[in-house]
C-alpha cells in the first residue's frame, strides 16, 4: 500500500493487477500443504515499466485460517535476445496459522527464471527453511522446467517437470500435465499432478497423482 501511494505521481508507468481464484487444494512441489481441501487465494501485483513488481498473496483453506499461506513477492523482469527474458525474484512463504507442521514450510526464496516468448521457461531456486526439521539443512534448492502449447483462441495444454531437495536424504521428481480455457477475465485449469516414489518416501504428504482443478478471475 505505501508503494502505491508513493507512486501515485507516475502512475502511467505503473500498472496493478489483481485475481482471486479457487482450487480442489494447495499442493508444492508435489506435497500437500494442510489437508487436501478446497482453497481460495487473492493474489495482487504492482508492476513498473522498469521491470520491477512487487505483490503479495493470500489463500485459505476450507477449513479455516490454520493452514492458510501468505505470500510475499519481488521480481525483476529483463528481455534478452532472441525473445528469451529473465526474471530474478525473492519470496516469503509464510503458514502463520499453521503450528509447528505449518512452521515447518516458512521459508526465503530466491529465483532465477528463464523464459521463452511465455510458452517454456527454465528455472533455479534455493531457499530457506526458517523452522528446518531435527538433521535437515535449512539450504535447499529446486530446479523446474515448463511449457505451455496453444490449442486455439481459448484452450491451451501445459506440462511441467521439477526436482526438488526437500531433505537430508535425497532429491525427488514431480510433474504436471494439464489443460487450460481462457476467455477475458476468467480462466479454468485441470491439471495432472504427480510425484516420485521417492517424494512419498521422504513426505507423506506427498501425492502419488490426482486431478487438480482451478477457477480465476482477473482484474
Amino acid at each position: 500500500m505505501l508503494l502505491l501511494c508513493a507512486g501515485a505521481a507516475a502512475a502511467q508507468t505503473r500498472s496493478l493487477s489483481a485475481e482471486l481464484a479457487v482450487s480442489s487444494e494447495l499442493t508444492e512441489r508435489g506435497a500437500f500443504v494442510g489437508l487436501r481441501r478446497p482453497i481460495a487465494q487473492a493474489a495482487v501485483s504492482l508492476y513498473d515499466a522498469t521491470g520491477w513488481s512487487v505483490g503479495g498473496a493470500l489463500g485459505v483453506p476450507s477449513n479455516g485460517l490454520r493452514n492458510a499461506r501468505v505470500v510475499l513477492r519481488a521480481a525483476h523482469d529483463r528481455p534478452l535476445a532472441g525473445d528469451w527474458q529473465r526474471q530474478v525474484a525473492l519470496q516469503y512463504y509464510g503458514y502463520p496459522g499453521g503450528g509447528p507442521t505449518g512452521r515447518g514450510f516458512d521459508r526465503w526464496e530466491a529465483a532465477l527464471e528463464l523464459r521463452w516468448r511465455d510458452r517454456f521457461m527454465l528455472g533455479a531456486t534455493g531457499f530457506h527453511y526458517l523452522h528446518p526439521a531435527p538433521g535437515t539443512p535449512a539450504l535447499q534448492w529446486a530446479l523446474d522446467a515448463g511449457g505451455r502449447w496453444s490449442l486455439g483462441p481459448q484452450w491451451s495444454a501445459q506440462a511441467a517437470l521439477g526436482l526438488a531437495r526437500v531433505r537430508n536424504r535425497g532429491a525427488y521428481a514431480y510433474g504436471s500435465l494439464g489443460l487450460a480455457w481462457q476467455a477475458g477475465d476468467w480462466r479454468a485449469e485441470a491439471n495432472l499432478l504427480a510425484s516420485s516414489p521417492q517424494a512419498r518416501r521422504l513426505m507423506p504428504s506427498s501425492t502419488p497423482g490426482h486431478l487438480s482443478i482451478a477457477l480465476t478471475r482477473m482484474f
